[in-house]
């Protein structure tokens, strides 16, 4: 720009969003409890504010940098080699023959001062995480990637290139198919079924090499879902959303109870369900049990000091407790509940981060009671989640802000989720739109929503009313259908920064392709 080689292009209508949304940014991290958090990030999130800041900065550098057919092959062209490299590593990754968890890839991942820890990897085989650490990340690469791949391919016309974007299409499509992401696969569907209607001209002409993809694509598809054992074809039935409402429906039908209080209070300790209620009381470092009545408990102790009791009721309950110790270990319905009792006796909740705290009553959405693993358990956070945005309506909590904003003590909730929540801590919504009001404020949100829509309709409009056929036409239609797909996928994924800046730079690289067609479209009228 000082040198000018490029001049700043007159995109107000995004140019004022991105600035408002830059500034509540800002606003909310210093308004923030845990500011250092807000400029830093959290813990493997690690978007603060200048990373924030800085996905604006590459749409609006993208945006005008992008000028010439050449502009634009320089970025595009690097999409086909990452494409290429992460496709091979998941390829190795998918048959269990992960290059990072050699001797070589783990000294290329692993600080000096670890060098000699013994690292376990999550994922095994019959699945990709690439280089993404979570397979629901590599869903939204998937997502973003794919378009721009099988477009290149369709518009090529020299057997080189032709052979690079085949290759690259394909290693693309194993990433998006391997990763199990069905938030990828949902952001996919939507593109495609866009596309198709969108480009059904393209569809005609380039028939030949479209069939041959869909032959390749299925042949990968059938020896993933072999080589998995099924776990390809059953990832996509349950995208299904009569199967996921029989699978609710299951889990309703086979919960003995609903729980409605877990709390503590002075010496004592309440669980309530909907079937019975157990009180605790806590003297001298010594337990005594009462029913909700107020009677006392008959109880049975081990020698292992295990505490269950004669009440047929309460079968499902089992405590371990050594008189004159503060720890006190329960299990309710498979449920783990670690207490401990204060030099006092006052009794508190030791959380899934060790902390001494109090188990809290959460606001929810009620529309979600019974529906809590709805979507692997998102039914629950954002039952939780929804209830915090009328406290960042205008400012949010601070970038990256949400694990320490969401009611991480919320043990009805945990609990009537079941056991696969009593342990987790909860860092994301798995909703980058909840994820943007509750970090940055529904403010924020709205700006990214008006970019977001005002490209997606200037791009419909550009590519539904004509014919495409040059380089820069099948780029920007690219472009349209990767956001599209990447803004389908985050209604259950997050924005995450291994993957989120790609989708940036593709978004003001399809503002900057449009403005270049929109020029070709009215030379060739005039």
């Amino acid at each position: 720009f000082l040198k000018h080689k490029i001049s700043i292009q007159k995109y107000n209508r995004y140019y004022i969003p991105m600035a408002i949304y830059a500034l509540f940014v800002v606003l909310s991290t210093f308004m923030s409890l845990y500011r250092n958090v807000a400029l830093l990030g959290f813990a493997d999130m690690y978007q603060g504010m200048s990373v924030l800041l800085c996905y604006v900065l590459l749409t609006f550098i993208i945006m005008n940098f992008v000028n010439t057919e050449r502009d634009v092959k320089i970025i595009i062209y690097s999409f086909v080699i990452l494409g290429i490299i992460v496709g091979i590593l998941g390829l190795s990754q998918y048959f269990g023959y992960d290059f990072l968890q050699t001797e070589v890839g783990k000294h290329l991942i692993t600080p000096k001062s670890l060098e000699d820890a013994n690292i376990e990897f999550t994922f095994g085989k019959y699945t990709i995480y690439a280089t993404m650490y979570n397979t629901n990340f590599v869903g939204s690469f998937g997502a973003l990637l794919l378009p721009i791949t099988v477009m290149l391919y369709l518009n090529s016309g020299e057997k080189k290139k032709d052979f690079i974007f085949f290759i690259s299409s394909v290693l693309t499509y194993t990433t998006w198919l391997g990763c199990n992401s069905r938030a990828g696969y949902i952001g996919i569907m939507v593109a495609g079924i866009i596309g198709i209607v969108m480009f059904r001209n393209v569809l005609k002409e380039k028939y030949k090499k479209i069939c041959l993809l869909i032959i390749i694509y299925i042949i990968i598809a059938i020896a993933f879902n072999i080589a998995s054992n099924g776990r390809v074809f059953g990832q996509f039935s349950r995208l299904s959303p009569l199967l996921e409402a029989e699978k609710l429906k299951t889990i309703q039908e086979g919960q003995k109870v609903r729980f409605e209080e877990v709390s503590v209070k002075n010496n004592t300790f309440t669980i309530k369900t909907t079937g019975e209620e157990i009180k605790g009381t806590v003297v001298n470092c010594e337990v005594t049990f009462e029913d909700g009545e107020g009677n006392i408990l008959d109880i049975l102790k081990d020698t292992n000091d295990y505490i269950t009791f004669r009440d047929e009721r309460y079968r499902d309950y089992s405590f371990r407790h050594t008189d004159g110790f503060p720890f006190i270990n329960a299990k309710i319905y498979n449920r783990p509940l670690n207490l401990y009792a204060m030099e006092d006796d006052t009794v508190k909740v030791i959380s899934m981060n060790m902390k001494l705290t109090e188990p809290v009553t959460a606001p929810r959405i009620k529309l979600f009671d019974g529906r809590e693993t709805f979507a692997s358990n998102r039914g629950y956070i954002w039952s939780r989640t929804l209830p915090m945005l009328k406290n960042t309506l205008f400012i949010g909590y601070g970038p990256d802000n949400y694990c320490l904003m969401f009611p991480q003590e919320d043990y009805v909730g945990r609990f009537n989720t079941g056991k696969s929540m009593t342990n987790i801590v909860v860092d994301k919504p798995h909703n980058m739109y909840m994820q943007t009001a509750v970090n940055t404020g529904a403010i924020s949100l709205i700006s990214l929503i008006f970019i977001w829509v005002t490209y997606l309709i200037g791009s419909f409009k550009l590519y539904s009313r004509k014919k495409i056929h040059t380089l820069l036409e099948y780029m920007g239609a690219s472009a349209f259908l990767s956001v599209t797909a990447y803004l389908a996928a985050g209604i259950f994924n997050d924005n995450i920064v291994s993957v989120a800046p790609l989708f940036w730079i593709i978004l003001g690289l399809g503002i900057g392709i449009n403005k270049m067609n929109k020029i070709d479209i009215y030379t060739l009228q005039c």
